[in-house]
């Protein structure tokens, strides 16, 4: 299921189904139309700033400006049942980042004060369990939230490039990325190394060990070398990391404009090599492949891109918003009367 977030609703989508199989590149026939399986309109006048979807889909919470709306989700065969809860913790500042826990028991609260609120959540009932407090007493608001798949720790990025990392066993600070010059625009925890990879608005890719407290030897070589100035060009930041568990060395981002497999295992492209060189390499022999492949793999075929993700059980999600779906919904021209020309 994927959850849309519009400014004054949120929509839960089930994704379509395919019986078919087929080869690398093969566009595939939906067995099974997308379906609109609910329809969440927001209370009161206010916009939605962010909302969250929990791992196993009987929770959704999203927050206005100064209210935090929870909600139960009960499923009967094909019909789902929706409630509020109607009591919530009154939290000292206003939400602006939501996640769930992987296993769907608490709720983070990232918020304009810094501070990330843990809340307990019930079969009907959220208690305030915990407040997280940027170690160094900042006040900066919260900018990105990432847990681990175990649950084991969370990362909290705030908008002056500060991220923390806590241990959500004990709700204990852990450590902190050393702070870097450019503002995060994307982080995720690897679910096997635990690794923290962080995607700034300068276009730099990092990895950050929590484990040894430290870059990786991999992000050192990219700090001492740079990455290719075609990449670093690229005026859309990431948005989005994911990974492959079937390829650890794997990492998956995207832009507005752009998807890519970034392979650790492979060597950076230098200056002399194309960025994107998946069509040279389809006219090369497998020898001379090996020989030409670097670490950056990207295809432009969907955009403007709007999420990625992978499935449970290895699927991956694009979802792209065609441009004239937007241009559709941008109203008329403005005519404008030039004299003497």
């Amino acid at each position: 299921m994927l959850l849309f977030q519009f400014p004054e609703q949120l929509e839960l989508w089930r994704l379509g189904q395919t019986n078919e199989s087929g080869v690398d590149g093969k566009i595939l026939n939906v067995s099974q139309e997308p379906e609109l399986l609910l329809q969440l309109k927001r209370k009161g006048s206010e916009c939605i700033r962010c909302s969250a979807i929990s791992r196993c889909g009987s929770w959704i919470s999203y927050a206005t400006s100064s209210r935090m709306f929870l909600h139960r989700l009960r499923y009967d065969n094909n019909n789902i049942s929706i409630s509020r809860v109607s009591k919530m913790p009154q939290l000292p500042t206003a939400s602006l980042q939501l996640l769930f826990s992987p296993d769907s028991e608490h709720l983070y609260v990232g918020s304009e004060g810094g501070c990330v609120y843990v809340l307990k959540l019930s079969e009907s009932t959220c208690t305030h369990l915990q407040t997280l407090e940027p170690p160094a007493g900042s006040s900066y608001p919260v900018h990105l939230l990432s847990a681990s798949l175990d649950g084991s720790l969370l990362a909290v990025a705030a908008v002056n490039s500060q991220i923390d990392i806590y241990n959500m066993k004990t709700h204990m600070y852990e450590c902190s990325v050393p702070q870097y010059s450019s503002p995060p625009t994307a982080m995720s925890i690897h679910p096997s190394t635990k690794n923290l990879v962080i995607a700034h608005s300068d276009q730099q890719v990092l990895e950050f060990s929590i484990s040894q407290k430290q870059y990786t030897d991999w992000s050192r070589k990219v700090l001492k070398n740079g990455l290719h100035s075609d990449w670093l060009e690229r005026d859309t930041p990431i948005t989005g990391i994911a990974f492959n568990p079937s390829k650890p060395e794997h990492i998956l981002l995207h832009d507005n404009y752009m998807f890519c497999v970034l392979d650790k295992s492979l060597p950076l492209p230098d200056e002399n090599t194309p960025l994107t060189n998946q069509r040279l390499l389809q006219q090369l022999s497998e020898r001379s492949r090996r020989s030409h492949a670097h670490a950056f793999k990207i295809t432009r075929k969907f955009q403007p891109l709007l999420f990625m993700d992978l499935l449970d059980d290895g699927e991956l999600v694009l979802v792209e918003r065609p441009l004239t779906d937007i241009l559709i919904q941008l109203p008329p021209p403005m005519k404008q009367k030039k004299f003497a020309t």
